[in-house]
């Protein structure tokens, strides 16, 4: 069972506060290519704002990007994982809460993310590992 602290070794937290605009959001998103922003002030989580939420909260309601802060449009109800979790429970959260992105925290600090994407490219190498095992030994 592989831990989340070995996926997110070399990851940074992107984060704005909360007073950012979602035009700063989606310029920050995009020069660190990633697909959401952690919304805190301080140390403390207080949201998230992801593509969906740019799409959905803001492009389809014609809300005004440059005067609208993160704090009006994020998602409040974020789920996180925590640094000792397994991979296979973080997966299952976000199949239980629908959602793509998962801050992992270590107590009450965030120290990274998880994606679904990171995910999938786990469960690849774990395949692979395993094919790679299951060959040798048929073959000794």
């Amino acid at each position: 069972m592989s831990l989340l602290k070995n996926l997110v070794r070399s990851q940074k937290v992107v984060s704005l506060p909360p007073s950012s605009t979602i035009f700063e959001a989606a310029r920050t998103m995009e020069a660190n290519k990633v697909g959401s922003v952690v919304v805190m002030d301080q140390d403390n989580l207080l949201g998230i704002f992801t593509e969906r939420d740019l799409l959905n909260r803001v492009a389809a309601k014609g809300v005004d990007i440059q005067k609208t802060t993160l704090g009006e449009v994020m998602s409040r109800a974020v789920a996180t994982v925590s640094l000792s979790d397994s991979v296979q429970s973080a997966f299952q959260k976000m199949e239980k809460t629908r959602c793509r992105r998962l801050p992992i925290v270590d107590g009450e600090k965030v120290v990274g993310m998880v994606t679904m994407r990171d995910i999938l490219e786990w469960i690849n190498r774990e395949m692979e590992d395993e094919n790679v095992q299951m060959k040798r030994y048929i073959q000794s």
